[in-house]
């Protein structure tokens, strides 16, 4: 009777760990209340205040807002999968009006391929032994000694 408690016990831990964890990060806007906001006529107080504050704006003017929202599935060890990505972009013109609503999602987007190489420097490497010597004696002497 222990034993098949414990076999039961195991496989239910070995059962939760392959259980898959989904995560929700940053804020899906909901279609009510992109709704109640129109361009032409809605002002950033009214986004802010209907919407909440932006997850990120634009990097060079401040007239690009965007609400990014994810889904993500993860299997115990294995690295998370994409379930579904929402970007809804507000853009205002220069009077604070709202101009333009336009959204994406995951298949709009692109794949940032990251370059590995180093770029070379001139000079010398020098080993931790051969920094610690190379400090013996470069030390100044106090104004007024020998």
């Amino acid at each position: 009777m222990i034993r098949i408690a414990a076999m039961l016990v195991a496989l239910g831990l070995v059962l939760a760990g392959c259980t898959p964890a989904i995560d929700y990060r940053g804020y899906v806007v909901p279609e009510q209340a992109v709704e109640k906001i129109a361009a032409g006529t809605a002002t950033r107080a009214e986004v802010l205040e209907t919407l909440g504050s932006p997850s990120s704006m634009a990097t060079l003017d401040d007239k690009t807002w965007y609400y990014v929202g994810e889904t993500t599935r993860r299997e115990s060890f294995l690295d998370a999968e994409l379930i579904e990505r929402h970007i809804l972009i507000l853009r205002f013109d220069d009077a604070g009006l709202l101009s333009e609503v336009g959204t994406m999602d995951a298949k709009s987007g692109k794949e940032v391929i990251l370059v590995r190489r180093e770029t070379p420097t001139a000079g010398h490497s020098l080993t931790i032994l051969e920094q610690i010597l190379g400090n013996i004696g470069r030390f100044s002497q106090p104004a007024g000694s020998p």
